[in-house]
């Protein structure tokens, strides 16, 4: 469920919004490219978002139930050679994506709020065809959510622990504590027998 701000579900209710787009790729050893499909630029959590409408294109971004890493593209087009040159000397493999959805105002230019829709991590590109002189390149992302389902040999148990450091015995006692029995809501010891009087205790000290 996402939560709005007060002005933007006025807009929502209304119908008086739109959406728009903001993508920031994080390579390494360079600056954050930040893009969103408006005109203009804006400023967002300490980055300036350049305005590069119809420019760029990204898939609808889907979730599923099960944590299965969803996939997610996002096609630049219009790159000139320079702009080429700029990625291929970028180290983007396995770096991280951010793609977030804001929601404007079009009564005045005003963004009313911006929710996060994918993280991830950019996994393989392509170039497009080249156009006069310009060609497009698709970048392929990998979810963060492919962490949900990932398996390893790390265990919570006192050997492993010791691997990670020989001084750790945080979980010495992991091993007996599973194996405790623990009495919970009764009385370990039998209760003690009622003396009965009469014919009935009679019985009882016959048996």
């Amino acid at each position: 469920m996402r939560i709005f701000s007060s002005g933007a579900q006025t807009a929502l209710d209304s119908g008086r919004c739109d959406s728009r787009a903001l993508v920031k790729l994080m390579p390494s050893g360079t600056d954050p490219l930040c893009l969103w499909d408006d005109r203009g630029n804006i400023s967002y959590g300490g980055d300036i978002y350049v305005g590069r409408p119809g420019r760029f294109t990204c898939s609808p971004v889907s979730s599923t139930g099960d944590y299965s890493a969803r996939n997610f593209d996002i096609t630049l087009s219009g790159l000139d050679p320079e702009a080429i040159g700029l990625v291929e000397s970028a180290a983007w493999h396995q770096r991280p994506i951010l793609f977030q959805r804001a929601i404007i105002s079009v009564d005045a230019p005003q963004i009313l709020n911006i929710s996060p829709e994918f993280a991830g991590f950019m996994d393989t590109a392509e170039w497009g065809e080249v156009v006069d002189g310009l060609t497009s390149l698709i970048i392929h992302c990998e979810s963060s959510s492919r962490e949900y389902s990932r398996t390893g040999s790390r265990t919570a148990s006192n050997a492993d622990q010791r691997q990670r450091d020989p001084n750790d015995g945080f979980l010495s006692f992991s091993q007996s504590a599973v194996s405790t029995t623990i009495q919970w809501g009764t009385s370990p010891q039998a209760p003690p027998k009622q003396k009965q009087g009469g014919f009935l205790g009679f019985l009882r000290d016959l048996l």
